[in-house]
């Protein structure tokens, strides 16, 4: 058999071979189409469920927090979740619209609990009927998705502190009030605590704090509005005593804050002053001397409400003894100082209340600049025990009978002191670890300049020079002008809101 007749007999058998062969690729192609359509029709629809779920997740957070954020609407916990219910359910169609993606049946539904003493914690479930293209196949139409979201509210116990001092006068005045206003309506009524104190040298707790602060018989924008601005900066005192009324509201489950306003540094502070005993050689008054020049200061005169002159054993239990001394020519160590007057104020006129009352023969009735003829020294700790050392020197006598103590006869010795007690009752409030007290501090660059190194250690703020992160963390911000404190409290409103929900 020649070449040619064997090639001729194997093309068949090839050409059949070959067919063969594509038979059985078709039937494996098919075969595995069986499997592969199914799967990528399962992977599309899951995808899109992915989508939906994704969308709806989203929609249960939004009407989560919108619920939160609008707890306010009435007084009981049953009419404050009726309408901020609304607010919610209106979120969740916004971000989840009816059809979304061919879906069906959407039955959000929101619930409102306390679930403890102070917080309210609002729960949003949601299914919808996602669509099923590929997998119709398989008997179904729609496959159920379904998602959870969750947003708590924690009540504030809040105490604004305004500085009211002479260097607030006019323009800057009304800008803080105005600001002061705008952050108080920023607060949900019947659930936040509020209240209000204002300070000059005096101290004057303007408004207790309450919870129904929007209530037209009781307004605290009203009282914000009545503050006029004259006297000086008694900022420690101002500052302790709010936090002495969270201390009164107890409640360590809620946010309890404080947010301090000022224009300038402290001038003034409260304390226990000692009566002068003997006589001394210090800075004049401006009537023995001049205020620059030294002279011998003769003992205090005064005689307390119980008839005893300071030679008697029992001088020292009264009154007279809580004042407030403020500092004059602060860049001048031998300039006046001023005293006494009352702790507490009781309403908001500029004039400070000199301590009069109870007492006779003393000097600083009879002027304020004389005060230093009736006080011994400066003591160790104010009126609330805090410490009148700290981080700015202080000039101490070094001779006589004071010797060693701090001397009350140097204007920028009561500046020093007044800042050094103000830092030190930051670190007292913030080492009560029940509270947890949070302060947020608001500087205006005032006439004399604001003391930025003294409020960033008193709101405990991430820049101050002792900061401390196993304490609460506050913030202080900067206002250069008055008209930027509406911006400024605003700041520290979405602070205090956004750690609320």
């Amino acid at each position: 058999m020649s070449t040619s007749e064997t090639f001729s007999r194997q093309i068949p058998v090839r050409r059949r071979r070959r067919n063969r062969e594509e038979g059985m690729a078709v039937m494996l192609t098919a075969i595995m189409l069986l499997f592969t359509i199914p799967a990528m029709g399962l992977a599309v629809d899951a995808g899109l469920m992915y989508v939906i779920r994704g969308r709806l997740t989203a929609a249960c957070d939004a009407a989560s927090l919108a619920t939160a954020r609008n707890l306010n609407l009435g007084l009981t916990l049953t009419e404050q979740t009726a309408s901020a219910t609304v607010r919610g359910t209106a979120f969740f169609n916004a971000n989840f619209p009816a059809g979304y993606m061919g879906t069906t049946g959407t039955a959000p539904a929101i619930s409102v609990a306390q679930t403890n003493l102070s917080t309210l914690t609002v729960t949003t479930t949601a299914t919808t009927n996602s669509p099923l293209y590929f997998m119709r196949i398989l008997g179904g139409t729609t496959a159920v998705a379904g998602a959870v979201g969750k947003a708590s509210r924690r009540d504030v116990n809040l105490m604004l502190v305004l500085d009211r001092s002479g260097s607030m006068s006019g323009t800057p005045c009304t800008d803080m009030k105005t600001a002061a206003k705008t952050f108080v309506n920023m607060f949900v009524n019947g659930r936040d605590t509020l209240g209000l104190i204002s300070f000059g040298s005096a101290v004057y707790l303007a408004y207790p704090p309450s919870s129904t602060f929007k209530d037209p018989s009781n307004l605290l924008s009203s009282k914000i509005d009545s503050i006029t601005c004259g006297g000086w900066t008694n900022t420690s005192y101002s500052y302790y005593s709010a936090y002495q009324q969270l201390q009164t509201i107890n409640e360590p489950l809620a946010l309890n804050m404080i947010v301090f306003f000022t224009d300038g540094i402290p001038t003034a502070f409260t304390a226990a002053f000692p009566i002068k005993t003997v006589s001394d050689t210090r800075f004049g008054d401006g009537y023995t001397c001049g205020t620059g020049s030294t002279c011998t200061m003769p003992k205090s005169k005064c005689i307390d409400d119980n008839g005893y002159a300071t030679s008697h054993a029992s001088w020292g239990t009264f009154a007279p003894k809580i004042g407030a001394m403020t500092g004059g020519n602060l860049a001048n160590s031998t300039g006046d100082t001023f005293g006494l007057v009352k702790a507490a104020a009781t309403s908001f006129s500029t004039s400070d209340p000199i301590l009069s009352s109870g007492v006779t023969s003393c000097a600083f009735t009879e002027a304020a600049a004389k005060a230093r003829r009736d006080i011994a020294y400066i003591p160790n700790t104010d009126a609330n025990g805090i410490s009148t050392s700290g981080y700015r020197s202080v000039t101490n006598f070094t001779s006589g009978a004071y010797n060693g103590r701090k001397r009350p006869d140097r204007p920028n010795n009561v500046s020093s002191v007044a800042i050094n007690i103000a830092d030190n009752a930051a670190s007292a409030i913030r080492s009560n670890t029940t509270l947890n007290v949070i302060t947020y501090a608001i500087g205006l660059d005032g006439n004399g300049g604001v003391d930025d190194v003294l409020l960033k250690r008193m709101a405990n703020d991430l820049t101050s020079n002792n900061y401390d992160n196993t304490k609460t963390s506050g913030l202080y911000v900067y206002a250069p002008n008055s008209s930027d404190l509406n911006q400024a409290f605003a700041r520290i409103a979405s602070e205090i809101l956004r750690l609320a929900q």
